[in-house]
C-alpha cells in the first residue's frame, strides 16, 4: 500500500514537536530521542540531518552534546518540515504528470483530486507546530 505520509515524515514531525515541548534553545540528546519516540538511531540521524541541512534544527557537538529546534514553532508549519525532508506526494498521477491523462479539457475527475489535494496541503500549510505541542513553551 502507498502512503501519503512516509514513516520518515512523520517521525520529522514527531522530533520537532517534542523539541518544541523544550524550553527555548535546550539541547537534547539524539539518544534520548530515539529512546522516547521510538526510533532507531541511523534512521533519527538520516531525518536529523536533513531537518539541520534545511535550518530547522540545530546541533551542538561533544558529550553535552544533541540538538535542538531553530525554527520558531510558532511559524513552522508541517509542510515545512515535510518540504525539508522532499516531501514529492500527489494524490493522484495526473495531477503531477501532464501527459499522464487521456482526458483533455474539463474533467471534473481530475478537478475534485485538485481540489482535495489543495485542502490537504493548505491545512498541513496553516497547522503550526506549536499547535501539537502538549505543553508549549514559546
Amino acid at each position: 500500500m502507498n502512503v501519503y505520509i512516509k514513516r520518515e515524515y512523520d517521525y520529522a514531525i514527531r522530533i520537532i514537536v517534542h523539541l518544541a515541548e523544550m524550553d527555548k534553545n535546550t539541547v537534547v540528546p539524539l539518544s534520548r530521542i530515539s529512546e522516547r519516540l521510538f526510533i532507531t538511531r541511523p534512521f533519527a540521524n538520516k531525518i536529523v540531518h536533513q531537518l539541520r541541512r534545511n535550518d530547522i534544527i540545530g546541533s551542538v557537538q561533544g558529550k553535552k552534546g544533541g540538538i535542538y529546534l531553530k525554527a520558531d514553532p510558532e511559524l513552522l508549519s508541517i509542510l515545512d518540515i515535510l518540504r525539508a525532508l522532499n516531501f514529492d506526494s500527489t494524490i493522484n498521477e495526473c495531477l503531477k504528470t501532464a501527459d499522464f491523462c487521456p482526458f483533455s479539457g474539463n474533467c471534473k475527475v481530475h478537478d475534485f483530486y485538485l481540489k482535495q489535494e489543495d485542502l490537504l496541503l493548505n491545512n498541513m500549510a496553516e497547522k503550526k507546530i506549536v499547535e501539537l505541542t502538549n505543553n508549549p513553551k514559546h
